[in-house]
Parts: C-alpha cells; structure tokens; sequence
C-alpha cells in the first residue's frame, strides 16, 4: 500500500504479474500467427509413450511496499482579472404592431327615433327624439311626445283627454365643472267628466280644463378631484303656469348644495329659496246648477309665498358606524314670516359586510303646496283654491336595509310622522255636481310599516316587490280623504336575446275613504245637505308591455293596462278606462 499526499493506493503483487503475463502470451500469440513469407507456425506435439509435463514455480519477490511520506509545498495561486469592456453590437428589430382586445366595443348609438301607434278608445300616440352620439365633452337633444284619447267612457260625462311635450336639452362638460340646462312646454286637456249628464247635451269644451306648462331648468356642477375643496351643484329653475280658466302660478327655486371632507368626517349644506306666486281670475261655472250652490260670491284668491331653507350636516364614519347629524332651519314668509327649526339626524351601522345595516333617524320639513304640485296630482281640481304649506313637524324612522348578494337587495322601516295641514281631496257640490275637487287640509300622523326586495340579475331581467301598510289619524276631518290604507307594487323586467323585452306591473291599492253627502229633512221642514263617509274598494291594476326588435332599427310593441279590465274609481266618480291597450311600430335613425 503506497500513500501519496494523503492517497492511499492498493495493490496485489500476485494479480498483477498475472494479469501482466496474460496480457504477453496473448500478443505473441496474435503476432506468431501472422507469418511474413506465408507460412504458418506448426505449434503441434506428437507425443509417444509416457511423459511428465511439469510447470516450475513462480519466483514471487516477498518485499512488501513500505509508506513512504512525500513533501509537497502548496503554492499560492492568485488570479488576476484584466478589466475589458467586451465590444457588444445593439441592433434595433421592428416589431409588428400589436391589438390589445381590452374590452368590448361600444354598441352604436342612433340620432333618435320616431315611435307611432294607434290604441283603444280612439288614441293615437306619435314619440319622436333626436339626440346627438357619443362626445366627450357635449350632448343635447329634442324630444316631442303626444298621447291623446277621443272617446268616453259609458256613464259618465265626455272623458277625453291629450297630453303633450315638447322639451329640448343641453349638457357642456369643460374641465372640472358641468352645465346642464332643459327648456320644456306641456299642454295638458282634461275634462271634468265626474257625474253623468244622462239626457242632456252638454259640450265637452264646457268642462274641460286645460294647462300649459313653460319650464326653464338649470344646474351647474363641480367635479374637484381634492375632496378637500368644496364641491357644489347649484340649480335654478323657472316656470310659468297657465290654465284654460284664467289662473295661472309663476314659481322660481334657486338653490343647491355645498359639500366638502375634512379630515374623515364629511360636512354639507343644502339650502334653498322656493318663491311662488299664484292668481286666479275665479271660478268657471258649469252648464248645469251645482248641487248646493252658495249665495257668496265666487272666491278669487291669490297668494305670493317664499320658502327659505338651510340644512347644515355632518356626517362621522367609523368602521361599519355611520352618523348623520343636522339641523333643518325653515322660514315661511308671506305677510309674515314664520321660523321653524326641525332635527336632521340618521344613525345607522353595517354588518357583515353591508348584509344588515340596522338604521334610525328624524326629520321634518316644509312642503311646498302649490298650484303646479296639486293639478300635477290631481287635474280634476278647481282652479281657484286656498293654498297651504304643508309643515312635517317629525318623522321618526327605523329599519333594516341590506344586500344579500351583489344581486339581491332589501329595506324594511317602519315610521310615525305627523303634518299640519296635509292637503285632501274632497268632490266640491257648491260650484260643481261632485265632478271637481276641492281642497281641505287637516293635522294627520300617520304610521307606516313598509317592505321591499330588489332582483336584478345583470341585464337579462330584474324584479322588485313592495307592500307599505299605512294608518291615518285625523283631527278635524272624519277620515283621510282619499288616502289608501295599503299600496302593493310588483314589477318584472325579461330580455331575450336582444329580441323580446316585455314588463309586468302589477298594482294593488286599498280602501279609501272618501267624502260624499246626503240630503236631509231638518225639523223645520226643510232639506239641509250632510256630508257622509263613503268607502272605495280596493282595486288590482295589472300592466303588461311587449317589444318584439326585428331588428336594431325597426321595433313593433304592444302595451296593455288594466289587464284584469276592472271598473275602479281613481278618484270619486271618476272611472279608469277599462282594458287600454295600444300598440305601434318603434324605428331608429
């Protein structure tokens, strides 16, 4: 065994010397087979008689290797790096343009539309709008729409009606800031077509009524991206209201609101000054004697009133808590002005991510009762009437609300508020026969419990339920004229390919009381005239809509309200149509 810095070799002398051997025989045994002059080596013993082979013993050296230690001296080795900067040649490729799909293009806008058709009853409808396509920074657009009816309904008196509007509208986007602006007209004809005028002949421009409407609406908004500057909208809006009998309202609200972040806690201000001036030559008399006439002359009243209004708010969020504290500072100002101050305060917190979200608050108000605000509600009205603001004193409210997936949503609340001269419609006997309204106002608390629930699976169909129960309480007035007791609304929206769209609407509105009298013998002999409670039934009102697109451009529809065909009173002695449908062609351009 010979070691060498550390290496240790083996070797076995006796397997060496063999293999050695071996190695020899065999190349002298290849070299003796190759003769150079051709002939071959004869290695072949012919052997007679006895003979004794014997091979001698191998000579074997009996040294053993000896470990011998061998000196080796390590040098140190040390690399040295000639810095050189390696010539690299840099050669610019073009590349191909590549299309990045980010996502789908927007569906082509058309300039508008004309929308035609004809329906029962004897009433054309003709809608036509042109809007201008997609810009960044300007849209506007003109829309004219008429809807009108030629035919009564049987038992009444001639119920015609025509409802028209011609608008025009303008938005102008610039840097941080929005101008938006509409200019409208509405003519309206309605008659008063509440009693039955049985054998006479009465003309129906007799009783109608009709109102023109010039409304002028502006707003002017802000976009500042630091929420720490102060944004606001600001709004001013102007209009002019005529009607056939020689009254008419001139209204004007400027007002707005402040808002702005300090720190976390978000404030704002909204405020207000709502002017009205209304007039009215008197009333218009009928072609027949009213059923209790009056010995007085005809009213003419006007009136010229402001609303002045300041909310100041805070708004404080921590976590899922959310509080809402403020104060509704009114002033009413006619002959003299009159102060109301009135709590602004909601509190509310999230759970669960926005599943629950528990809330409470109170508030209250000043409502504006105008000649615009009751002939919107109600037309059959007369046109010379003692307007009333309306004051809600409270209004305390609690629920639930919350968002059981990104596709399901929910509000439950129940509240008691209480208005001072809430304004109620009763049919007048002094100048007409029961077929125009009158307006008496009473002190009314009310408890609402309501609940509703919100479908919208993306925009294939979306549906929504509501159901509000509701209990009046009067002070003066026996009941709550022509309030219902309940309201139910369902709705559903399908689309089908882009083909079929079709609605449903389904209203469900309780009882109502309504004031009606009755002639009575006094002891002296006499017939005196009493008021008496009547009733009104519930009623179900069913709407369906269909729109069949044979392609982007040409539509036809179909729209049918009072589905069930029922007979119900919107107001007292005045019928809805029973089972309207109309239906029309809808094309694009």
């Amino acid at each position: 065994m010979i070691r060498v810095k550390g290496i240790i070799l083996h070797r076995s002398v006796p397997m060496m010397a063999a293999l050695l051997a071996l190695v020899i025989s065999a190349a002298q045994g290849f070299a003796q087979t190759q003769d150079p002059e051709g002939t071959d080596f004869d290695q072949t013993q012919i052997i007679t008689g006895d003979r004794t082979l014997t091979v001698d013993k191998a000579f074997k050296i009996a040294t053993l290797p000896n470990e011998v230690d061998i000196d080796s001296r390590k040098e140190e080795l040390s690399i040295e790096l000639i810095p050189r900067r390696p010539a690299v040649g840099v050669e610019a490729e073009p590349i191909d343009a590549a299309r990045v799909k980010m996502r789908e293009p927007l569906q082509p806008l058309y300039n508008g539309y004309v929308k035609g058709g004809v329906g029962t009853y004897q009433s054309p409808l003709l809608e036509a709008m042109y809007h201008s396509t997609r810009k960044r920074d300007l849209s506007f657009g003109v829309k004219y729409r008429h809807l009108s009816s030629n035919r009564g309904i049987r038992n009444v008196a001639y119920s015609g009606f025509s409802q028209n509007e011609l608008a025009a509208w303008g938005k102008k986007i610039f840097k941080q800031h929005s101008l938006e602006t509409k200019a409208s007209f509405e003519r309206d004809v309605w008659h008063y077509y509440g009693w039955d005028p049985q054998d006479l002949d009465v003309n129906k421009k007799d009783i109608q009524q009709r109102f023109d409407l010039l409304n002028l609406e502006n707003r002017w908004r802000s976009y500042y991206r630091d929420s720490s500057k102060v944004n606001h909208d600001l709004v001013l809006n102007i209009y002019q209201l005529n009607d056939r009998l020689s009254s008419g309202e001139f209204g004007l609200f400027a007002g707005g609101e402040l808002h702005a972040y300090r720190g976390a806690h978000y404030f704002s201000l909204n405020t207000g000054f709502d002017l009205i001036s209304y007039s009215s030559d008197g009333l218009s008399g009928l072609p027949v004697a009213p059923i209790n006439p009056s010995p007085l002359e005809a009213p003419t009243p006007s009136t010229t009133n402001a609303i002045v209004h300041a909310t100041p708010r805070i708004v404080l969020q921590s976590g899922g808590l959310r509080a809402a504290v403020g104060m509704g500072l009114y002033m009413q100002v006619e002959n003299i002005a009159r102060f109301h101050a009135f709590p602004d305060a909601e509190l509310s917190y999230s759970l669960f991510n926005n599943l629950f979200i528990p809330y409470a608050g109170v508030t209250g108000s000043v409502n504006r009762v105008g000649y615009r605000s009751i002939t919107g509600e109600n037309p059959f009205v007369l046109n010379a009437l003692d307007l009333q603001n309306s004051i809600t004193r409270y209004r305390a409210f609690g629920g639930i609300r919350g968002s059981i997936s990104d596709k399901l949503s929910f509000n439950t609340a129940i509240s008691i508020d209480r208005t001072d001269q809430t304004p109620l419609f009763v049919n007048d006997i002094t100048y007409s026969r029961e077929n125009r309204f009158d307006l008496v106002y009473d002190d009314i608390r009310t408890l609402s419990i309501m609940g509703e629930v919100n479908y919208m699976h993306s925009e294939k169909w979306e549906a929504g339920m509501r159901l509000e129960l509701l209990s009046y309480s009067t002070d003066q007035q026996d009941e709550a004229w022509h309030l219902p007791a309940h309201r139910f609304s369902l709705f559903g929206k399908y689309r089908l390919y882009d083909k079929l769209h079709a609605g449903l609407e389904i209203f469900w509105i309780g009882k109502r009381d309504v004031r009606g009298f009755e002639e009575i013998m006094l002891e002296s002999g006499e017939s005196a005239i009493a008021f008496t409670s009547l009733e009104l039934p519930a009623y179900l009102d069913m709407s369906l809509e269909l729109e069949y697109r044979y392609t982007k451009r040409l539509s036809a529809f179909v729209q049918v309200h009072n589905l069930s065909a029922s007979r119900y009173d919107i107001y007292y002695r005045f019928p809805a149509q029973r089972g309207f449908a109309i239906g029309g062609m809808r094309y694009a351009f």
